[in-house]
């Protein structure tokens, strides 16, 4: 008896020692020493900063090639782009204001000429101012009613004048001269060549046919010869005006 009580004595200390052993077995980190064998995390800021400088010279790099590379091939298409060529000095629109009042005023002069003459020749009054008769240079009557004053027998040449000043007037206003317009130019122009050669022709049959001047014609002649010569050089200094633009 007295050993069997000995022995249920010894057999709770013995399992109070395993639990306490086994207790502090289980939960190590209960303790003030589980604490400190973790290791300790690496802080990555340095390493981070390190390879962001890397990449923004890598980068800054790049993009100083890609600019010289740019520069090299813009030089290359400048040397293969031909030289430019000087622009020529712009003309101005057109003649000035006071010579095309001029050719205006100068029309307008052989268009009443005209039409005083056409007058004359219809009605078989003598012209103010011009010798009717005898053997002098002057004889107005005899130019006028002479077979050379008949265009093929027909028309009157005093007629041929008043329409020719009638389209004079037309072409040789400001606003004609403004157009700039190249059909307007080469109409201007031609009338003026057409005009000058019929004027040659009246000059050679007073003189060589008629054997009398006259002096209302002669003013017309010059009248034209004045216009021709206000017309070419407009149009050697101007131009005969801007080509129409193609639709």
């Amino acid at each position: 008896m007295a050993s069997s009580k000995a022995r249920s004595r010894k057999r709770p200390a013995s399992g109070k020692s395993a639990r306490a052993a086994g207790g502090n077995g289980r939960n190590p980190s209960r303790t003030g020493g589980g604490s400190s064998a973790r290791p300790a995390r690496p802080q990555p800021a340095a390493g981070q900063a390190q390879a962001s400088a890397v990449q923004v010279t890598a980068a800054g790099q790049a993009a100083a090639g890609q600019a010289a590379a740019g520069q090299a091939r813009a030089a290359s298409r400048a040397k293969r782009q031909p030289a430019p060529v000087a622009a020529e000095p712009a003309r101005p629109p057109g003649p000035p204001l006071w010579l095309q009042i001029a050719s205006l005023a100068l029309a307008a002069a052989g268009l009443a000429v005209s039409a005083y003459e056409t007058y004359a020749h219809f009605n078989g009054s003598h012209l103010a101012g011009c010798p009717t008769g005898g053997n002098g240079t002057f004889n107005c009557t005899a130019v006028i009613t002479s077979p050379q004053s008949m265009v093929f027998g027909v028309i009157p040449v005093a007629i041929l004048g008043l329409v020719f000043y009638v389209f004079a007037v037309a072409i040789m206003t400001p606003w004609a001269w403004r157009t700039r317009r190249r059909e307007v130019g080469w109409l201007r122009l031609g009338s003026m060549i057409v005009g000058m050669g019929f004027v040659m022709y009246l000059i050679y049959a007073e003189l060589y046919q008629i054997g009398d001047i006259c002096e209302y014609c002669t003013g017309v002649h010059v009248i034209t010869f004045l216009l021709f010569c206000i017309t070419v050089v407009s149009a050697a200094l101007w131009g005969l005006g801007a080509p129409r633009k193609a639709s």
